[in-house]
């Protein structure tokens, strides 16, 4: 688009000075126009250029990378690619960094004549290098690559949500019922003699399947314990945030929906311990350590576990035997690969899903009797390999193909058997179509075993550029690639709502490392983790600092496009060189920092899409955010932010609005939201009598939450979503004390898929909004909850 406005300008500066009487001035004016007109000429052909660079990419990361002269072609044309984006984004930045008049814009454009002549410059020479690589290869030719590189899983786009929704069942799991029982007679023994609580431990390699069948079996007993709790265990993990959330957990899976204490993230290890403890007297829980990596863990956590006569269950997954031997006698479970026979259920089952007794056809079982033998009994590959040949063409030729790239794998990789599962992981991400690579590539920019929300990471791919637009809504196409990740088993679900969405997903420790590996060679991102304390020099268009950072490089980092902070130790200076040298961010998350002021150079941030600050510290948002143009996503949810600004409202192109529910100022700053009209989701946003009017101009929202309704905002609210045409989601949290009426005027719109209504109701009110259901065809949950007794009702289609 900068060609076109360039353009326009252009022709508005000839027609001013024709008009004024400066000839030599407009001489000189004229002179410095002509510099610019030919350097948008360059930025033109240069675009060109970079879309052919880019189609070429896409084929070139498909490929099989088996001579080291293509390797080191692609990159060389990857950092290319990357430089002409960086002196595009230079030029759009500089051309919209100053305002006012079309002359006195003209004027100071032109003096920004050196500029200009340096974009060139580096224009030049990269035609220069273009031209030195492709002396040693001839330009783009794909020819011959495309045999090479492997069609996509999906033609025509990827699957729906229905068609994938074979992949989310537990019956398919195969070959752990030896284990299952073992597991569950530990869990529901008796004994007498033993009331203290238990450990029990599963061992295996990764990718065995120790996940999986935990989960099994936690889905079977938990509801005969007091309490359960199911906690991921990082390799570097920290005991106080361990600690929280265990207690978290505990929590969220609490009967008597228990609320999670407020300052349970200043909580010190001491009064974590206690308030652990005091909610576990009396009650026999049951644990589960997932990925445990050290035998340190039980002692720095056991203080909170009490160890009374509860008969308790503490189970831990892991794949070092020393940590297994934490078990107590008798009570270790130790996986090993499947058998034949079940390797080909499970792999059947993942592969012919379509038909109905999911049974290998005969042309295809000597292809697939080869393949399942080089997964080596590890349901990780298995399942891997087989989802893959799910949507392939159930052809010996095609088949015989997946097979061969398989080996070809294997045996240039001289892989062990512990190996086998990253390397037909890493067949698995050759085969992504550019789509969802980037989505899934993405994903190894959060912390090990990091619980990702599904709206969050469906925000971040669209707020990054990555999702393709299809004549629905992007979040929804969003949605679509996450499935698709997950029936590839490149993602694990976490939880399901009611109706089984995905609302929560992580990233196997073993495909991580795959993806972490590839993010860095192809400069997609860089992840600081703990063996990284310095930001060091790197082409890398995003950085996730998942560690303390000691040191940071002050050179140029504008090439970098996000920045995600998962460390509470950024530091407002840290913070601020960032901003300063990275200022064509189109994503900064800074979700739990713990930095008490922004800086103002995040106003700055012309190009800036997404902006996270959930947890923060900070008391109030700068006053010029709504310099802001491009911002799509806010989220200040469970910050400490107390006031808005009045520039929230200039946001035109903002999409989603998180607000924190503890802020009770936030009301009088939205004064004016009706102006933020493309608006998809507003959360927690407070009630007064203005608001719940204005919000009617709000059309488009998906997803709508409102606090603190009294009495007498009901007849206006009501009004203002019947307006919401599109509404799939509404929450409303009355303020304690006031009830929702004339519940009979409400008119819910007919997409509604989730009603919430936190509010004392009496039964006519009940009444009346039982009236308006037979017309919610669309209607999955409805949730009825009464403060002061945690009184609720949940009601899920299909349970009635």
């Amino acid at each position: 688009m900068a060609e076109v406005v360039v353009s326009s300008l252009l022709l508005n500066i000839r027609a001013t000075l024709v008009s004024e009487a400066t000839k030599s001035a407009t001489s000189l004016l004229l002179t410095r126009i002509s510099a610019m007109k030919e350097l948008l000429e360059d930025i033109s052909d240069i675009k060109d250029e970079l879309e052919s660079m880019q189609s070429f990419l896409q084929i070139a990361e498909r490929l099989k990378q088996k001579e080291e002269s293509t390797k080191i072609f692609i990159k060389q044309t990857r950092d290319l690619a990357f430089d002409i984006e960086d002196i595009i984004d230079e030029f759009t930045y500089k051309l919209g960094e100053e305002q006012g008049g079309v002359l006195p814009i003209a004027i100071k454009r032109c003096r920004n004549i050196k500029t200009w002549h340096h974009l060139s410059k580096r224009l030049k020479e990269i035609k220069i290098k273009l031209q030195n690589i492709m002396e040693r290869r001839k330009r783009y030719d794909t020819r011959g690559m495309e045999n090479e590189a492997r069609p996509l899983i999906a033609v025509g786009g990827s699957k729906s949500r229905a068609e994938l929704a074979h992949f989310v069942k537990e019956d398919d799991i195969v070959g752990i019922d030896k284990y299952r029982d073992l597991l569950l007679g530990w869990l529901k023994d008796e004994d007498e003699q033993q009331r203290q609580h238990v450990i029990i431990s599963v061992l295996g390699m990764g990718g065995l399947g120790k996940t999986t069948l935990v989960t099994h079996v936690y889905n079977i007993i938990k509801a005969t314990f007091d309490a359960c709790a199911w906690v991921v265990v990082s390799e570097n993990y920290n005991t106080d945030d361990l600690l929280r959330q265990i207690l978290k957990e505990f929590c969220r899976e609490d009967r008597e929906k228990r609320v999670v204490p407020n300052n349970i993230d200043t909580m010190d290890y001491r009064s974590l311990v206690e308030t652990t403890r005091t909610y576990l007297q009396y009650k026999r829980y049951v644990l589960i350590l997932d990925n445990v990596w050290s035998t340190n863990v039980m002692d720095k956590i056991k203080d909170a576990l009490l160890n009374s006569n509860s008969k308790s269950r503490i189970i831990l997954t892991t794949r070092i035997h020393k940590v297994a031997l934490l078990a107590n006698e008798h009570c270790m479970c130790e996986l090993k690969p499947l058998e034949v026979d079940h390797s080909w259920d499970l792999f059947c089952k993942n592969a012919f899903w379509k038909s109905a007794n999911r049974i290998c056809p005969p042309p295809l079982e000597q292809c697939v009797k080869k393949i399942v033998e080089k997964c080596g009994g590890l349901p990780l590959a298995i399942v891997s390999i087989a989802r893959l040949l799910s949507f392939r063409e159930q052809t010996g030729f095609e088949w015989e193909k997946v097979y061969k790239d398989l080996e070809w794998y294997l045996t240039n990789n001289e892989s062990e058997v512990h190996e086998k599962v990253y390397d037909i992981l890493k067949l698995s991400l050759d085969d992504l179509p550019h789509y969802l690579r980037n989505c899934f590539l993405y994903c190894s920019s959060f912390p090990e075993d990091y619980r990702i929300e599904s709206d969050k990471l469906i925000w971040l791919w669209v707020a990054e550029g990555f999702i393709e637009e299809r004549g629905i809504m992007m979040e929804e196409v969003a949605e679509d690639y996450l499935y698709e990740l997950v029936h590839r088993c490149l993602l694990q679900v976490v939880y399901r709502d009611e109706v089984g969405r995905v609302c929560a997903c992580r990233m196997h420790d073993v495909v991580r490392v795959l993806a972490l590996s590839e993010s860095e060679e192809l400069s997609f991102c860089m992840a600081y983790e703990q063996s990284r304390t310095k930001l060091q020099r790197s082409k890398a268009r995003r950085l996730s600092i998942l560690s303390n950072i000691t040191n940071y490089c002050t050179e140029d980092k504008s090439h970098s496009r996000s920045v995600l902070v998962f460390n509470k130790s950024m530091s407002y200076d840290l913070l601020k060189s960032v901003l300063r040298s990275s200022k064509f961010l189109r994503v900064l998350e800074l979700q739990g920092a713990l930095i008490e002021k922004l800086p103002n150079e995040i106003c700055n941030l012309f190009n800036l899409h997404y902006l996270g600050l959930r947890g923060i510290k900070i008391k109030e948002l700068p006053r010029s955010i709504g310099k802001l143009q491009k911002l799509q996503i806010l989220d200040i949810g469970e910050s400490e932010i107390e006031k808005l600004p009045k520039g929230i409202t200039e946001l035109q192109k903002l999409r989603h609005l998180v607000l924190s529910y503890n802020s009770s100022n936030n009301i009088q700053a939205l004064a004016g939201i009706q102006c933020l009209k493309g608006l998809h989701s507003l959360a927690n946003i407070g009630a007064t009598r203005k608001i719940v009017r204005d919000v009617e101009a709000s059309t488009e929202l998906r997803t709508f939450s409102i606090t603190g309704v009294r009495t007498h905002h009901c007849a206006d609210l009501w009004n203002s979503i019947t307006k919401m045409n599109h509404l799939s989601t509404l929450c409303i949290m009355s303020e304690c004390g006031q009830k929702l009426q004339q519940l009979g005027i409400l008119c819910l719109p007919l997409p509604i898929q989730r009603l919430h209504l936190h509010s004392e109701l009496d039964k006519d009110s009940l009444l009346e909004l039982a009236t308006s259901f037979g017309s919610l065809t669309n209607l999955t949950t409805l949730t009825l909850a009464y403060f002061k007794g945690y009184f609720s009702i949940n009601y899920k289609k299909g349970t009635e």
